[in-house]
C-alpha cells in the first residue's frame, strides 16, 4: 500500500519520467496468435486467424456461405482467456446524443492491452469472467485508441464488438468513440503498428490494409462510429473540442458525419470543414490544449456552450490519475495503463447519480484528482 501511494505521488509530481504514448518501442514482436479476421469476398465470408501449433505459428482459414452461422472465437494466450460470439445482424450508425443512464463507465487508450481492458471491465462489473455483459442498462464509453502499441489489438476490438450487441439487447450501450490511432490505421499510417501484425498479415496472406477496409467486418464496424458523443450534460471525445473547432459552428452530428465520410482519406484531399475535424493540432482526434491547461476557463466555457454540455471528458493526453481540470469542467481519463498494471491496479472514470469518481479494478471508488 505504501509503495503504491509513493508511486502515485511520484507520478503526480513527475509525469515526464514515464514514456509518452508517442515514444517508440524496441519492438521484438513476431507472428503470433491473433484474430479472427473476417473478410467478405463475393458471396462468401472468409475467416482467417493465426494459431499456435506445437512450436509453430500457423494460419487457419474457414469459408462460410452464410454469415448467420459464423461463430468467432478469440484466444488470448497472454492471459489464458478466450471468448466466442456471433457476427452482429447488421451494423448501424447509432445516435450521438443520449440521456444520462444511472451508471456509466468511461475508459480510453487501451492500445491492445487486453489484460488492462479485462481488469477494468471486471472491476466495474460491466462483464463477468466469461466476458458476458452484466451492466444492464448502464453505458460503457470507450474513448478511442484501441489500436497500436499493444499485442492484443484484435481481441480488444472484438470484445468491444461483442459487448456492444449484448449491451443493446439489455437496454444498455457501448459507445466506441474513435481516436487518432483508429484514424491513423484507417488512412494507412502504420508507424505505431507492432511487427507482430505485419508478420501475421503475411502469414494469413492478407495485407494489413485489408484488415480494416470496407470488405472486412471490423472495418465496416469502425466506419459506423462517432468522433463525439453527448450523454446527458457530458460531451465525450478523444482529443477534445478545441476553440478553433468550436468556432466553425458545426454541430456534433455534422462532425460525426464528416468523420465517417472522410475516414481513410488524406487531410489534403478533404474539404475545409473536414480538415477542421481531422487537423493534427486542433482537430477532435489530436487536440491537447485543454488537457494541458493551455486555454483560459472562459474558452473552455465557450467550447462547452458550443457542445451544449456542462462537462467534457477527454482522453489522448496522459495524466497520472483520473483528473478534473478547470474547476471540474474537464475530466481527463488517459492514464499510464501499462505502468499502472505493473503496480497492480488500473483506473477508470465512474459516473453514478450525477457524481464522478475514479474507480479501480477492485471496485473501489475515490474522488477525482483536482488540478
Amino acid at each position: 500500500m505504501l509503495l503504491k501511494r509513493f508511486f502515485c505521488i511520484a507520478l503526480l509530481a513527475l509525469p515526464s519520467l514515464l514514456p509518452a504514448h508517442g515514444e517508440p518501442y524496441d519492438d521484438r514482436s513476431k507472428a503470433d496468435v491473433d484474430g479472427p479476421h473476417v473478410f467478405y469476398r463475393g458471396q462468401n465470408v472468409i475467416v482467417k486467424s493465426v494459431e499456435r501449433y506445437d512450436s509453430s505459428t500457423v494460419a487457419r482459414t474457414k469459408v462460410y456461405a452464410n454469415r448467420n452461422i459464423v461463430v468467432l472465437t478469440c484466444r488470448v494466450p497472454e492471459t489464458g482467456d478466450e471468448f466466442s460470439f456471433k457476427l452482429q445482424d447488421s451494423l448501424i450508425v447509432e445516435p450521438d446524443n443520449y440521456a444520462m443512464p444511472e451508471r456509466l463507465l468511461a475508459l480510453s487508450d487501451i492500445e491492445g492491452n487486453f489484460k488492462a481492458f479485462k481488469l477494468m471491465l471486471l472491476g466495474a462489473k460491466v462483464m463477468d469472467e466469461k466476458f458476458n455483459w452484466t451492466f444492464g442498462k448502464g453505458h460503457l464509453v470507450l474513448l478511442g485508441d484501441y489500436f497500436d502499441r499493444g499485442l492484443n489489438v484484435t481481441e480488444c476490438l472484438w470484445l468491444a464488438y461483442k459487448l456492444e450487441s449484448e449491451a443493446r439487447a439489455a437496454g444498455g450501450r457501448v459507445h466506441f468513440v474513435l481516436g487518432n490511432h483508429e484514424t491513423l490505421n484507417l488512412e494507412g499510417n502504420y508507424q505505431y503498428v507492432r511487427k507482430k501484425y505485419l508478420e501475421n498479415a503475411m502469414l494469413i496472406n492478407e495485407e494489413y490494409k485489408r484488415w480494416y477496409d470496407n470488405n472486412s467486418e471490423l472495418g465496416r464496424w469502425l466506419r459506423t462510429k462517432n468522433a463525439v458523443v453527448k450523454i446527458g450534460d457530458y460531451v465525450f471525445c478523444h482529443g477534445g473540442i478545441s476553440p478553433e473547432l468550436a468556432r466553425t459552428g458545426m454541430s456534433l452530428s455534422e462532425i460525426n458525419d464528416l468523420t465517417r465520410k472522410n475516414l481513410g482519406r488524406s487531410l489534403e484531399s478533404m474539404s475545409l470543414k473536414a480538415q477542421a475535424v481531422f487537423d493534427y493540432k486542433t482537430g477532435i482526434f489530436w487536440y491537447r490544449g485543454i488537457a494541458k491547461s493551455l486555454v483560459t476557463p472562459q474558452e473552455v466555457a465557450d467550447v462547452l456552450r458550443f457542445a451544449g454540455a456542462t462537462k467534457m471528458i477527454v482522453a489522448h493526453t496522459l495524466h497520472a490519475d483520473i483528473t478534473a481540470l478547470y474547476n471540474g469542467m474537464v475530466i481527463c481519463i488517459d492514464l499510464y495503463h501499462e505502468e499502472n498494471i505493473r503496480q497492480g491496479f488500473v483506473k477508470t472514470l465512474w459516473m453514478e447519480e450525477g457524481a464522478c469518481y475514479a474507480l479501480d479494478n477492485r471496485g473501489t471508488k475515490s474522488t477525482l484528482y483536482m488540478k
